[in-house]
C-alpha cells in the first residue's frame, strides 16, 4: 500500500471523543463539563467537515460518538437540571 492511498485518522475526531469523555467524567463540575462538551461538539463538527472534504481521512464514527456523548452531557448534566429546577419552581404553589 503506497503512502498516497493510506488512510489516516483525523486528529479532530479523536480530540472530540477525548473531550466528550472528559465532559462525562467531570459532569459533577458543571462549568468544566459544559466547556469540554462545547469544545467536543465544535471539534466533532470540524472533523466531520474535514472527513467529507478529504476522503482519505477516517474518523467519522469517532466524531459522531464525541458529538452524541457531548450533547448528552449538555442535556442531562448541565442544561437539564437547570431546566428541571425552573420547571418545578414554576409548578410550586404560591
Amino acid at each position: 500500500m503506497s503512502i498516497a492511498t493510506q488512510t489516516r485518522l483525523d486528529g479532530k475526531a479523536l480530540v472530540s471523543l477525548l473531550l466528550a469523555i472528559v465532559a462525562v467524567l467531570t459532569s459533577q463540575i458543571w462549568i468544566v463539563a459544559t466547556l469540554a462538551a462545547i469544545a467536543s461538539i465544535g471539534s466533532a463538527l470540524l472533523s466531520r467537515k474535514a472527513v467529507r472534504e478529504q476522503p482519505h481521512l477516517r474518523g467519522t464514527v469517532l466524531s459522531l460518538a464525541g458529538f452524541l456523548i457531548s450533547v448528552g452531557v449538555l442535556v442531562f448534566a448541565t442544561v437539564g437540571p437547570s431546566m428541571l429546577g425552573m420547571f418545578l419552581f414554576a409548578l410550586a404553589p404560591a
